[in-house]
């Protein structure tokens, strides 16, 4: 640690790695991993609440197959439509400014889609939900366990695991609405039922994010690198002070500095009105598009959006899946491939048929089978991200991204062929593991990858891409599901298997941690 020693035992001009590892890790680092992982779970749930709401929902808003994929598709289309703007924002603005005001926005349109009366109104609010959704809580990190790439790897896989957890029982409140399944409140405007209830209560999260975000500081490191070291020191000093119990003097560092390796950010650009604005977007978006950034960018780009693709897309439909197969199960005693389960007579569509003009009575059938698969699910998913977190951290992440491309490959062929519908709902439940945790670690990697003051933008860029793999993903299956099961699989197996080999084409700083990193990010691990 190079530094300047002052008065006593006081340092200055000291590297605010070093400063953070200073700071220490405690009662303030713990909650920040639990307010991230509370507020991955607001992007998570924003982006599958809709998949809850589609068995239940397809009479009120007159959903076909068709609809269900554009409805599932609305929240990615905002986030591609404001993943830019958000990303420069964040890096602007601050990280904290951004998410705060995203958040509150979000839950009144919570309460607006509650009470949406068709389809298009339903769907412009999810499509507003997903560009206040914000995705630029990857690079809020005012904790010393999120300095380094190595220790941020293992922290992001802790808060997977946290936004895993809180799914839980959001499954549970979405079991006891929909299973109350009969009662209804006109409102005249539209019929209050439950699904309705349960949209509701999914603003939650997104009002205790906004209320908890409002007690904690701006990323010291954003301040840092917009130049504000005063401001950059009082946090330190907040953070320590939380962390040991110590008076906010006992911090002995007195003044910090960048990182040898940390690229300052471009000035602001100096004036008023647009020009100057998209002058500064173009000075903080621009860099990417060059070397040495570019290559790393393509290949993030590449990787998001066939990880999206299969993820998002998994996650959208998992509860249609299994509750076509329950309302199939009912019927038909003997065992049947899973495309065979799923696939639905589109002859019929909704209120009306395609060989006559008469009317036909819709009716939203909803096993309440559905809810206990997604549910054990939801219980499993956290013990798997947690191991992920202790163990992942100890190999190389190119080899456990590809391993892990490859085993989704395989797992999307076997859904073909599997005649068993526990068994094929436990490998559907299975690919939605691998494609998070392969999620998870791409996302590692584009925040070592990337200095800090482009970082959010590269994030942002991502999930533009990322986003557009996830709108694609979803209509392939909205339009295949139901007449080229088959191809649907065997399209999403073949591309996780050409990708497989793209991780390896970057140079990580840190391939393989140490025994010392080792020992220290295992122990991060558990918040």
């Amino acid at each position: 640690m190079a530094v300047k020693q002052g008065k006593k035992d006081d340092v200055t001009d000291v590297a605010f790695e070093d400063a953070m590892e200073i700071a220490g890790y405690g009662k303030f680092s713990m909650f920040i991993i639990f307010l991230t992982g509370l507020t991955l779970t607001t992007s998570t749930l924003g982006s599958v609440d809709v998949s809850f709401l589609l068995p239940a929902a397809e009479c009120d808003l007159q959903l076909s197959s068709t609809d269900k994929g554009l409805l599932g598709s609305s929240f990615f289309i905002g986030i591609i439509a404001s993943s830019h703007l958000s990303g420069f924002l964040a890096d602007t603005l601050g990280r904290k400014y951004v998410l705060v005001r995203g958040l509150s926005l979000n839950v009144l349109l919570y309460i607006l889609g509650t009470f949406a009366p068709n389809f298009w109104s339903f769907f412009i609010i999810k499509v507003i939900s997903g560009a206040l959704t914000c995705p630029n809580v990857y690079r809020y990190n005012p904790t010393a366990r999120r300095v380094r790439p190595d220790k941020e790897k293992s922290t992001s896989l802790a808060d997977k695991h946290l936004t895993q957890h809180y799914r839980s029982p959001l499954l549970r409140l979405n079991w006891l609405a929909d299973s109350q399944g009969t009662w209804s409140l006109d409102l005249w405007i539209v019929t209050f039922k439950p699904w309705r209830l349960f949209f509701l209560l999914c603003a939650v999260p997104s009002l205790l994010c906004s209320i908890l975000f409002c007690l904690v500081p701006e990323s010291p490191k954003f301040l840092l690198t917009r130049g504000n070291r005063e401001d950059t020191l009082k946090v330190l000093q907040r953070v320590h002070s939380i962390n040991t119990g110590r008076v906010l003097d006992s911090y002995p560092v007195k003044s910090v500095i960048m990182d040898a390796n940390e690229v300052p950010p471009p000035p602001l650009a100096e004036g008023k009105g647009v020009l100057p604005v998209l002058k500064h977007i173009c000075d903080q978006t621009l860099p990417l598009f060059r070397p040495p950034f570019l290559k790393d960018l393509m290949l993030c780009v590449i990787l998001m959006v066939d990880i999206c693709l299969c993820a998002n897309t998994v996650f959208l439909w998992l509860p249609e899946i299994t509750n076509r197969i329950s309302v199939y199960k009912e019927s038909h005693a003997a065992d049947s491939t899973l495309c065979e389960m799923i696939r639905r007579d589109q002859s019929i569509v909704y209120g009306v048929t395609n060989t006559t003009s008469a009317p036909v009575e819709c009716v939203s059938t909803i096993n309440t089978a559905v809810f206990l698969p997604n549910v054990l699910i939801a219980l499993v998913r956290p013990v798997v991200m947690m191991t992920a977190s202790i163990f992942v951290p100890l190999f190389d992440r190119r080899i456990v991204l590809g391993s892990l491309l490859v085993f989704g490959s395989s797992i999307a062929f076997l859904l073909t062929v599997v005649s068993n519908a526990p068994i094929a709902i436990t490998i559907f439940g299975a690919l939605t593991m691998v494609a998070v945790l392969s999620h998870n670690v791409l996302c590692s990697i584009v925040i070592e990858i990337f200095p800090t003051y482009i970082s959010a933008m590269a994030v942002s860029i991502n999930n533009i891409f990322g986003r557009l793999g996830a709108v694609l993903g979803s209509q392939l299956f909205s339009l295949l599901i139901d007449t080229e099961c088959p191809l649907l699989f065997h399209l999403l197996s073949g591309t996780l298997l050409s990708c497989s080999v793209v991780p390896f084409f970057f140079k990580l700083q840190n391939k393989i941690p140490t025994p010392n990193e080792r020992s220290r990010n295992t122990s991060l691990s558990i918040p």
